[in-house]
């Protein structure tokens, strides 16, 4: 008897019958799509995990239906899934198959093109002068604009997307979803604000709906009624001139009319990233009281998403009605057998994603799309977990979470490893991060750790500070060196002042109670994360910030709530400023005009950084074979390198 009664439910998307209500929201895969425009192996084997892992329906990454129109193609290579003839169909069923194998349905996720939102690197390499409904700014460069589509190239475009929905129905596919959200094509024509076109394809709500109807027709007529199409869309922009939500209830109806299988309902746009990739700062389920509104008008299936990588919650959505289908994207690639372990009543071992969008980062590094928390997302059998027949005795020093997903998987390849941790408990830096409001998700993936470590016969031995004494004594094959980092310490308060001055860490902890006016000087991600938190118990909170803009190492996404979230929070900022001294009353920091100003505050938190410790480093590596140093105590970074780091070195020993 599962927990989640409610999402192992079968379910039907038109002619397509699901084993359960969980599906794998479509995400891009970056560089694990070939040259030639088909899924290569590893985008099979990507695919095929989450299918293993026991979801009841995969949508692909998006898929173009052509080049001719808006190419992602140079010199005949192509950057993404082309479905354009039907001898492609021989690549396709090696996916659908492979995926059906294990009771798991399929559709892919179609698009008609980019538009205003047309990326400047691919103009540069293509010369693609962008296109859309109308001459509107582009969203990257709006001191450009992209020109109106003609009526010819308006109806070519419709006769390939319904080519490429054929196409998918040949080559093993259950179904297509059409990519209708975001401000892509789809959507301009749909919004007018995007659309000022006077001729049939624009004007009013009817003629902004023709091409996007137009395509359903025509794919219904190419690739048959009986082919289930999903339309995923925005409820609402929430952006001025945007669509608003009646508009939004208003096409859910007409879509329904026309045939269409499901709705897939999302919100937003480009221009707040943040709610159609919601990042760790938005609430969870943050989109469910908006497909609530789209259930009350339509009979067809309807599809919610948007941080609802939690059982309970999943389940709860889908026992009050609120959703049909409950889509989840991120939390597979964390953890392909998010699933299965659900079923099986093993939530607390459940990999969570901890809403960083490294994975999304990846892809706008023309890289292929991975995992933070979960290095083998995307390289499923390189990186594969294997058992090793010679055992080693591995020593890991430090129980951070470089250390713990070291001594993790060394200890599940079959070595016979020893945890040190100089602390009475393990999670060095994560267990004052996760006590953030903010944060809460990687505290979730500390525990998720801890208890993965307390699982395997892994000896811990806590409130040990390792010498070089105890390493020779011990006598270790190997060693991970993953003692972490500690807080810079560049400036002081005045002995003699009431200021208090204390560290980003002190602050996450709670070590020191703060004042009523606080400066925070650094405006990273810790610094703005800090001031959201302190500002929100009704404290008078400024950040100082030496850099042009805060929070640079930020994803987009992620940095612009965090920004929103100060603005709506009153928070004063201070950026392309540079600290010159705490002084007894507050801080002087000096303004890109060279001049001086006074910011007082009874407390000043110093989030400037982190500094390795290595001091065992040098000596280790004179008495132990293999050494290896992991994590902070190498130059202090994020969760995503110190898993990676710990991961990849302890799978391959």
């Amino acid at each position: 008897m599962t927990m989640y009664p409610f999402i192992f439910r079968a379910g039907k998307i038109g002619t397509a019958n699901m084993k359960n209500r969980l599906i794998m929201a479509p995400m891009g895969i970056g560089a694990l799509t070939g040259f030639d425009g088909l899924f290569t192996d590893r985008a099979i084997d990507y695919y095929e995990e989450r299918a293993r892992g026991g979801v009841g329906l995969i949508i692909t990454t998006v898929c173009l239906a052509t080049n001719k129109y808006e190419p992602w193609e140079s010199g005949g290579l192509k950057l993404l899934p082309t479905f354009d003839n039907l001898i492609k169909t021989r690549n396709l069923k090696q996916l659908t198959e492979r995926i059906h194998d294990h009771d798991c349905k399929i559709f892919a996720q179609i698009t008609a093109g980019w538009g205003r939102v047309y990326r400047p690197s691919l103009i540069a390499m293509t010369g693609h002068q962008p296109m859309g409904p109308s001459k509107v700014p582009l969203f990257w460069t709006p001191d450009k604009s992209a020109r109106e589509m003609s009526v010819d190239e308006i109806e070519g475009l419709i006769d390939a997307l319904a080519n490429a929905a054929l196409v998918a129905r040949e080559g093993g596919f259950d179904g297509i979803e059409l990519h209708g959200h975001e401000g892509y094509l789809l959507d301009q024509f749909k919004t007018a604000l995007w659309n000022t076109r006077s001729d049939s394809y624009g004007g009013d709500f009817w003629g902004r709906m023709k091409f996007p109807l137009s395509v359903i027709k025509k794919i219904q007529k190419i690739a048959g009624s009986d082919f289930p199409i999903i339309y995923r869309y925005g409820l609402e922009h929430k952006i001025e001139g945007g669509r608003k939500r009646e508009e939004g209830l208003k096409i859910a109806e007409v879509l329904e009319k026309e045939g269409i299988a499901a709705l897939h309902v999302d919100v937003g746009c480009y221009e707040n990233w943040y709610w159609p990739h919601p990042p760790e700062y938005q609430e969870p389920g943050c989109m469910v009281e908006m497909v609530q509104e789209v259930k009350k008008k339509v009979k067809i299936p309807v599809i919610t998403v948007g941080r609802l990588g939690y059982p309970h919650l999943a389940n709860q959505v889908l026992e009050r009605g609120d959703a049909d289908f409950v889509a989840i994207g991120r939390p597979l690639l964390a953890d392909p057998e998010f699933v299965k372990k659900c079923r099986d009543g093993r939530e607390a071992d459940i990999r969570p994603c901890i809403g960083c969008h490294e994975c999304f980062r990846r892809i706008h590094q023309s890289k292929f799309i991975s995992c933070a928390v979960n290095p083998a997302c995307g390289d499923e059998r390189r990186l594969e977990i294997r058992k090793n027949n010679h055992q080693k005795k591995v020593m890991v020093i430090g129980g951070g979470i470089a250390g713990l997903e070291a001594a993790r998987v060394s200890a599940l390849r079959g070595h016979n490893v020893t945890l040190y941790e100089k602390s009475a408990s393990l999670g060095g830096l994560l267990k004052a991060v996760g006590k953030h409001s903010l944060k809460s998700d990687y505290e979730r993936f500390l525990n998720y750790q801890i208890r993965q470590v307390r699982k395997e016969n892994i000896k811990i031995k806590l409130g040990k500070a390792i010498d070089i004494e105890t390493v020779k004594k011990e006598k270790p094959d190997m060693v991970f060196l993953a003692t972490g980092s500690t807080p810079l310490e560049i400036f002081k308060a005045p002995v003699d002042g009431s200021v208090k001055c204390l560290s980003a860490l002190d602050a996450l902890n709670g070590k020191v109670e703060v004042g009523s006016s606080i400066v925070i000087v650094g405006g990273g991600a810790t610094g703005c994360e800090i001031a959201v938190e302190l500002a929100g118990k009704s404290n008078n909170v400024t950040i100082c910030e030496q850099l042009s803009e805060l929070a640079p190492d930020l994803f987009p996404a992620n940095r612009d709530m965090i920004i929103n979230l100060l603005k709506s929070k009153n928070v004063r900022i201070f950026t392309d400023c540079k600290l010159e001294r705490i002084t007894s009353d507050g801080v002087m920091i000096k303004l890109s005009d060279g001049s001086e100003s006074l910011l007082k505050a009874d407390t000043v938190i110093l989030s400037i950084g982190m500094k390795p410790v290595d001091v065992l480093l040098p000596e280790l590596n004179d008495i132990v074979a293999e050494v290896y140093a992991i994590g902070d105590c190498v130059t202090p970074r994020k969760v995503k390198d110190a898993v990676w780091e710990a991961y990849k070195r302890a799978v391959s020993i």
